[in-house]
């Protein structure tokens, strides 16, 4: 090869890394489906398949890993986002939202559908409690919230970690090795599809919702746009109907009709 043309070969092959490196979106978070599932599933999660339709330029390279580290990387610059956080969390790991959110979240008591507990909302109505499994890492309000901090329930608590906390918490629960476990609704749902849990486990009462969003890094070029950018594609996807044939498929509803 003539010296020109290996000068120009190598510019070319610098020119696609380049590419390849700046299209390439890495997203990240522990398995919480429907809002993200398993990274090469038919169906991945509801807000990958948005993220992947917002910005159709770029590769969404999406990682499971445990919450914790999923905000720590995202806070880094590692990943240049961490899927369905809550404002609160944004905010205690320095990253970045928009002002549209991905979903709600609400926490409810789930127990095996013998258990005479019952929530409204008030930690007092936890009192019957003896071994509550939640999620490492997790935020949680309202009188769950209450109850979780109180240094006297320390011992009744039971967190789970890893890439799928809730599953973990089901599977003790329906065996009786927990009292009652705290999950989002729309990902208990969603595992309580299993035939394997038909009828074994309910909800005994919610918080109020709470909004998610993309929580995006503020250590990645062009960080400070990315927020404004996702807004506007989404609106794009819910006024084009878009967005309602992603949801459509996981059987989730607008959360602003």
């Amino acid at each position: 090869m003539r010296p020109a043309f290996k000068c120009l070969f190598a510019v070319t092959l610098l020119v696609l890394a380049a590419r390849a490196q700046a299209e390439r979106l890495q997203v990240v978070a522990d398995i919480w489906c429907p809002f993200n599932c398993q990274p090469d599933a038919p169906l991945p999660g509801y807000i990958i398949e948005v993220l992947a339709a917002v910005f159709p330029e770029d590769h969404i390279d999406y990682q499971v890993v445990p919450w914790r580290r999923a905000v720590l990387q995202t806070r880094q610059g590692v990943s240049a986002a961490a899927i369905a956080a809550t404002a609160e969390m944004a905010h205690e790991g320095q990253l970045l939202i928009g002002q549209q959110p991905v979903g709600h979240a609400y926490d409810c008591l789930y127990v095996a559908s013998a258990s005479t507990l019952a929530y409204h909302g008030q930690a007092a109505d936890l009192h019957g409690v003896q071994r509550l499994g939640i999620a490492l890492g997790y935020e949680y309000a309202e009188g769950i919230g209450e109850w979780l901090a109180n240094e006297e329930n320390k011992a009744k608590i039971f967190a789970e970690s890893g890439d799928e906390p809730a599953r973990r918490n089901l599977r003790k629960l329906v065996r009786g090795g927990l009292d009652g476990m705290i999950e989002d609704r729309s990902v208990m749902n969603f595992l309580l599809l299993d035939p394997a849990y038909a009828g074994r486990v309910v909800s005994a009462g919610c918080n109020q919702a709470v909004p998610l969003y993309v929580a995006f890094s503020p250590k990645r070029p062009g960080a400070d746009s990315l927020p404004e950018r996702f807004d506007q594609g989404l609106l794009a996807l819910r006024e084009s109907g878009r967005l309602a044939q992603i949801l459509g498929k996981y059987g989730v509803a607008d959360w602003q009709p």
